[in-house]
């Protein structure tokens, strides 16, 4: 029996040795665990701050834009207004020239009514004087 005893206890000892072995991989693998979740969680809440951070840039960056847009197309409609406002300044002098001409014409064309109206009184007259020389 001493033959069957001494494996017995060879046995239980790599019994026990691979009891411990196993509880030391257990051991391991719930620490992998542990920091796998702890790194997936941290991956995660990486991932949304980084997401948050490029739409804060992409917004920042596109509102600069804008204003850069807003103000390069202020200083062009200034400039258009200005050349327009000069223009208008030559066509305004243009204007009131043609005022004084158009004041001028107003005048003729009344002194043209006036002497319209006075050859149909003319005509009138001339037309009851002939119609009574007839009679």
């Amino acid at each position: 029996m001493e033959i069957i005893n001494p494996q017995l206890k060879e046995l239980e000892r790599k019994q026990e040795e691979l009891q411990t072995t196993v509880a030391y991989m257990r051991g391991e693998i719930d620490q992998i665990r542990h920091v796998a979740r702890d790194t997936t969680r941290q991956t995660i809440w990486q991932f949304i701050i980084f997401t948050v951070t490029i739409s804060a840039v992409m917004l920042g960056g596109l509102k600069y834009q804008a204003d850069v847009l807003q103000k390069e197309m202020d200083l062009h409609f200034k400039g258009v207004d200005q050349q327009f406002s000069s223009v208008d300044q030559k066509f305004g002098l243009v204007d009131q020239r043609f005022s004084s001409v158009d004041q001028k014409f107003g005048s003729m064309e009344k002194r043209l009514d006036a002497m319209e109206k006075n050859l149909l009184l003319r005509f009138d007259d001339l037309k009851q004087e002939v119609r009574q020389s007839r009679k």
